[in-house]
């Protein structure tokens, strides 16, 4: 997919989120969809969820990717888009053994992520793509550990823009609430890329066998809901999409 120029006009101001549960994905605010816009969630087209090592038992990295379109003519964005990434049995998930960031959300959310935090607490990178009101925009994304969690900071050209969403692990499960900028963003790309990290404890581990097929299977769970709230109710039908990564 092609790199989008940033943005020139000025873009509405992004609403940091509390805590929630990350794979798809931008950097928005919330802002109440028109009441009477039918919400919808645009097709997620693609997903790509790999370790950085195909052996079992290993400490390792993750790449995620996932496409999506826009949503049909007359329909809504969901005001949060909530994904669900479902790791192979046997993963271990440690967010926690991650040089963290002891930094407040208040902080966060005035000074930034990438104020708050010290540098070695920016664990990853990515970017995210989307249209907003038929323009297309990108965000790039440093990616932080705070306090057992991952903040995804956005950034625009170099320059933090001071706002954030959250990304928890809950088993082998990592999961991403999105905003939407109340549906007047529509995602279509979004990508994180966190290595391992040599010297410390792993924070995450492949399971400790590959099956006979050859492959480790990642399932993502796409659902739009009402925000960005921890317990935002679903508006849409969950979609599903599988990845396989090859083992050894």
């Amino acid at each position: 997919m092609s790199r989008h120029a940033p943005l020139r006009c000025r873009l509405p101001r992004l609403k940091a989120l509390p805590r929630v549960s990350m794979l798809s994905l931008v950097v928005v605010a919330v802002v109440a969809p028109a009441a009477s816009a039918a919400v919808g969630l645009g097709r997620v087209s693609t997903l790509r969820a790999r370790f950085g090592t195909q052996r079992a038992a290993s400490p390792t990295g993750l790449f995620l990717r996932t496409t999506g379109q826009r949503p049909d003519a007359g329909i809504t964005e969901a005001p949060a888009v909530r994904q669900t990434l479902t790791l192979p049995p046997g993963t271990r998930l440690r967010l926690k053994n991650l040089p963290q960031c002891r930094a407040s959300q208040a902080l966060i959310k005035s000074e930034g992520a990438e104020g708050a935090c010290p540098v070695r607490s920016r664990v990853g990178s990515g970017g995210a793509d989307g249209v907003l009101n038929g323009t297309r925009v990108h965000f790039d994304i440093g990616i932080y550990a705070v306090r057992g969690r991952l903040v995804f900071a956005a950034e625009r050209g170099g320059t933090p823009l001071k706002q954030s969403f959250d990304g928890v692990a809950r088993g082998t499960r990592l999961v991403l609430t999105v905003p939407t900028l109340g549906g007047q963003i529509a995602p279509t790309r979004f990508d994180a890329r966190i290595p391992a990290q040599p010297g410390r404890a792993a924070w995450l581990l492949t399971p400790a066998r590959c099956p006979q097929s050859g492959h480790w299977t990642v399932v993502g769970r796409f659902q739009g809901v009402s925000s960005a709230d921890v317990g935002a109710r679903p508006v849409t039908q969950a979609q599903t999409l599988v990845d396989r990564m090859p083992c050894r």
